[in-house]
This record gives structure tokens, sequence and C-alpha cells, in this order.
């Protein structure tokens, strides 16, 4: 999403050696890396399972519409696979096969081909199963089945669990090990040189070594970046507020049992990294990392290269001050964190005075440090401003930050543009949040509050018809990008955020939108496949299991099974590989299953990222409950 070719071609050269040729006279496969189709006999005792019942491969809440989808390939990488389902399917109980429902599948859209996927298909609703217990779909005709699914409360707390501790995985500076690490994913700290890390001005100068450890790794590179956070801790603090009970004390990460959130005890882990990227005088240094693409090592522990830190700028010193402001509410809350959320307080104001007396930057990131790029626009930089002003005001009372607010409120996206943007919808939810402050303005809340209103009647929001998508989990054509589960998780997100705030909205349909928009992240997709790696310990047949990422490469011993919980980057049209399959797919079928380095480029589909990891946390938040609940 962010990388840019050139960085690309380097790093796959260095990998290359690690690629599997082809022997003297053997054929290429017409599609290298395409996601398997299950098929077989999978699970002791039931029958043989289909990838063409495609239900949610974690399950469903009781009371949510439940719908299979059932695909017949007409174009793409499968569309010489053929199903027509039997006159009547049936839902069975795992444990004693008992025939819980039965009905006839309905024929979608009259048969017509699904553009987006390149399907054409059936629904079977089973709705009314709606007992606590696993089950599976079931064509008698066939003999075939769906995944097993569950139907409970609880069914998606292990999945939320899993998400939250991929970001432990992602974290530097600390040793993963047993109990917290599971094998084989462990290994030494990682990037403890960043405790000396150098001015990238003065590069052979010790007296700019400053301590920048810790926090996460970016994506599938090592490297960490202010200016990329306001979509990582903003939804992720918004998560808490919205469903506190989902996040409970018992993640596994090293925090576990200390009697508070993990989330938020995660979300620290990055908050001090952060912390330390200010500098005293309130300015944020705009990002940190390597210098080189050469003398990567394996396993990450092993990679000396030193770390250099860029100079201060404005993007990256708006963006701490909004994270700061925000998570300075939360974390005052507790007691055990007062101190930390009130020095979070004054680094919120500081960035803020800093911010208001030097001029603005939008050239500061040179590429040196590799490999994204740090700066943002104007617009942008408008957008943070008002946002920082937000939660500073909510956090002070104090009328200057408010009068901010007011005056750049309109600059964010979701207000700027036509209809309620997924995009950059986890800091946006700011504009919610002030409509709930005391000392609102009413005209202010009115403005925020109709146009979440009137995009909830507009087609670009959420389809008029529930036939706009085969898979039931329609977005806009052009969404298919770079990074396209984040468009995916903000419809979502932003469909419940309509049921939560809005008024005059469709409620139930709203927040069936954003189920069905979690269930196409959980394999109910024309490619069949959890976009979440290594998810078989949760229930998951099929999941991810190649992905661009340093610790996962190509040749190493992980390569096919990095941690459980990783977001994928997911189907991406605009694919620019070698891999020419992947280039005349439907939209919805332009991802594979690997992690080949440069000229195959699979960075584009199967990187993943905290800011995906993110908002997939957020729309997920929504539905978890924990173990037990009812």
């Amino acid at each position: 999403m962010r990388f840019n070719l050139r960085s690309r071609v380097v790093l796959g050269v260095l990998a290359l050696g690690a690629s599997r040729l082809l022997a003297a006279g053997e054929t290429a496969p017409a599609t290298p890396w395409a996601v398997p189709t299950a098929s077989g006999f999978t699970v002791p005792g039931l029958p043989a399972v289909t990838g063409r019942i495609h239900v949610d491969k974690f399950g469903y809440l009781p009371d949510e519409r439940k719908v299979a989808i059932l695909s017949d390939p007409q174009a793409g990488y499968n569309a010489a696979e053929s199903y027509k389902p039997g006159k009547k399917l049936e839902v069975r109980r795992v444990g004693d096969d008992a025939v819980v429902f039965k009905d006839e599948p309905e024929l979608y859209n009259a048969g017509k081909t699904d553009a987006a996927s390149g399907d054409r298909g059936w629904w079977f609703d089973f709705t009314k199963v709606d007992a606590v217990g696993d089950y599976y779909v079931f064509d008698p005709e066939k003999k075939l089945r769906s995944h097993v699914f569950r139907i409970a409360p609880d069914v998606y707390h292990g999945v939320l669990r899993a998400a939250v501790r991929a970001l432990y995985y992602q974290r530097e500076d600390i040793a993963h090990r047993p109990p917290f690490a599971e094998e084989p994913w462990t290994d030494a700290a990682t990037y403890t040189q960043d405790r000396r890390a150098r001015s990238l001005a003065a590069r052979d100068d010790a007296s700019t070594e400053r301590d920048l450890s810790g926090g996460w790794m970016d994506a599938g590179d090592t490297n960490k970046y202010p200016t990329f956070l306001p979509e990582v801790i903003h939804p992720l603090l918004y998560a808490w507020r919205e469903n506190r009970a989902a996040f409970t004390d018992d993640f596994a990460i090293p925090e576990s049992g200390n009697g508070l959130p993990d989330l938020l005890d995660e979300v620290k882990y990055e908050l001090d990294w952060l912390v330390k990227m200010q500098d005293t005088d309130g300015g944020v240094f705009i990002k940190m990392g390597v210098i080189d693409y050469a003398g990567g090592a394996w396993p990450l522990s092993q990679d000396k290269r030193p770390r250099y830190y860029g100079p201060k700028a404005s993007a990256s010193t708006l963006a701490a001050a909004g994270i700061f402001a925000h998570a300075a509410r939360v974390y005052r809350e507790f007691p055990e964190w007062k101190s930390f959320a009130a020095d979070l307080e004054k680094r919120a104001i500081r960035a803020w005075k800093w911010c208001q007396t030097n001029p603005r930057s939008y050239e500061v990131d040179d590429g040196t440090i590799k490999s994204g790029d740090a700066d943002k626009n104007a617009v942008e930089q408008d957008r943070w401003e008002a946002l920082a002003a937000m939660h500073l005001w909510a956090l002070t009372g104090q009328a200057t930050y408010h009068d901010a607010f007011r005056k750049g409120f309109l600059k964010f996206r979701q207000l700027a543009e036509p209809f309620w943007s997924p995009y950059e919808s986890g800091q946006a939810e700011a504009l919610l949040d002030y409509t709930r402050q005391k000392g609102a303005d009413k005209h202010v809340e009115k403005r925020i509050l109709e146009q979440l209103r009137n995009s909830a009647k507009s087609p670009k929001f959420m389809p008029q018809d529930e036939k706009s998508d085969l898979y039931r989990a329609w977005v806009a054509p052009e969404s298919f990008h770079w990074g396209s589960v984040l468009a995916r998780t903000g419809y979502g997100k932003i469909a419940q955020d309509a049921v939560i705030h809005g008024s005059g909205v469709p409620k139930k349909q709203l927040r069936q939108r954003a189920l069905d928009m979690l269930h196409s992240m959980h394999g109910v997709n024309p490619v069949g496949i959890v976009y979440l790696t290594t998810m078989g310990g949760y229930g998951a047949e099929v999941s991810a299991t190649r992905i661009w990422h340093d610790w996962f490469m190509p040749g190493t011993p992980l390569a096919a099974n990095p941690v459980p919980g990783l977001v994928v980057g997911g189907p991406n049209h605009s694919y620019t590989g070698d891999i020419e399959w992947l280039k005349k797919q439907p939209d919805a079928k332009c991802y594979a299953d690997f992690n080949e380095p440069w000229p195959s480029n699979s960075w584009e589909l199967t990187e993943p990222a905290i800011y995906y990891q993110a908002m997939y946390v957020r729309l997920l938040a929504n539905f978890a409950r924990p173990y037990g609940a009812e």
C-alpha cells in the first residue's frame, strides 16, 4: 500500500535464492499459489467438504440472519469447478449428526453471474437455527458439506484474542518466549540496537543516540512510523470504549493477570515507544528504521543493522498530539495509569504548541530510511489538527481546542465527501465521539449526524438492494486495491457506527451489513479463505498460510507457518507482479496465498499491517463477547 516498486525490487533480488526454481522440462502450474479449494474427508466422521458452500468458518451469533452462499464459478482461476446444489439442503449438528433444519436454496439474481466474483450462485437461509452448538450445511444429493461452524454469543472471542495477540507478535525489543509466545513462533529480543538509534543527519555522531526501542513493527517490514498510527491507535481505543467487556485480562500476553484490560496493555506498549519519539520541545520525529535493504537476517533477532531516526515534522507531531490526547482520556480511568495519562496529556499539549509555533512541513521524509513515505499533505494535516483539537478539548475542556475543532471539522473525509467514507473511519470516529460530549456545538453535532443519516440511505454507503453482491458483502469496485481489507472492514465498521449513533436509519439492515462484512473476512468470499493467518486452531480449515513479512520469508523455517491472527492485505485488482493469472481475475478473486519476492510482488496482496489489524479488531469488537456470555 505504501511501498514503492524500487524498494521491493531490491528486496526481491536478495530473497530470490529462497524461491523454488523449475527443473528442466517441468511445467509451471497454470495458477501457482492459488488458494486451494477445500475438498475431501477432512474431519473424521463427517462427509466430504466442498469449498462451494461458503459459511463463516468461525460461526454466527444466534440472533443474526445466517445465509450460506452456494457458488458455481463462471469466471476466474476456478471456473472449471462446477456445482449446482440439490433441491434441499440441511443444517446438521456435529456430534449426533441430527438434521436441525432443511430448506430449498434460493437462486441468486435470476442466475446471473456476479460481476465482482465471476460466480453465479444461491443463498441458503438458515436463520432459524439459533441454538448454541457446532453445525455444518449438508447437500444430501451431492453428499457434500460446508466447513463446520459454531453458533453462540461468544463465538468470536477466540478470534478477537488471536487478532490482539498478533500485535504482541509484532512487538520489538522483547523476547518472544513461552508461556506467552507459542512454539514455533519464538525468538530472542529483536532490534535492541534501537536503544542507541542515531539521527539520520549525523549518523557518525554518538551524541545523537536516543533510546527509541520497543513498539510494533509496522507491517511486514520492521520499521516504525508515527504518521501511520492514527488509523491504528484511535480505532483500537474506540474498540475498547465500545465493548469493554470483550477485552478481558487473559489474552496470554506478558501483562495478562495484572487486573487491566489486555488490549490497553498492548496499546500501551506502542504508546511507550511513541513517547520516546517526542523531543523535549514537543516535536515528534517522523520515522525510524534501517537505511538499506541489504543485510537482513533470520531470525529477526539476528538483524543487527544500525537504525536511524528522521527529523521532526508537523505531520508526525500532529499525529502524536491526537493520539496522546485520546489515550490520556482512556488511561486516566484506571488508577494504575493515572500518572501515565497525566504525562500523555502534557505531551499532547506540548505537541500541539509545537505545531502552532513551527511551520508546516510536507517533504521531510526523503526516503533514506526505508521504506514507507511518512509525509502527509496539507489536507491530511488539516484533518489531524482538527482530530487532535477534538481530543484535547474533550480531555481539557479548553475553548481554544473546541474552536480549532469547529474550524476544521469539515475537513474530515466523512464530511468533505458525498457520503461517510470507509477510509480513515477509525480516526474519524472522533466526529461521533464529539456528538456525545457535554458542551458540543449543536450546529456541528447536527451537521455530523445528518451526514451519517443521509449516508445510510446512499448506495455508495450501503446497497439498497441486498442482491447487489452474491457474497452479501458489497464494496465499491474501486475498493479492490492494495490493502483492500481496510475498505472492507471500514464499510462494516461505519455500518455499525450508524446503528449506534444514527437516527431514522434502517438499524437492523445496517447491523446485518456490518456482520456480513465480518463474515466476508472469515471465508464468505469467492476465494473461500479466512483473511487472517494460521487460524486452524480457532476452527478455520482454510486461512492464509503465506505472507510477505520479514519473519516469514521464503526459505525460512516459518515461510508457510506465520503466527496466528495477522490480517493480510486482501484482493488487489491493481496487482503488478509477474503472476499472469492473477491479473485476469474478477476483482474479488485477485488474491493468492504466497510470499514470493520480486518480480512476483506478493506484498501487494499478502503483507499484513498494524492498520489492517486495528480496523479488523474495531469491527470485530462490535460483536465479540467473552466466553460464557449469553
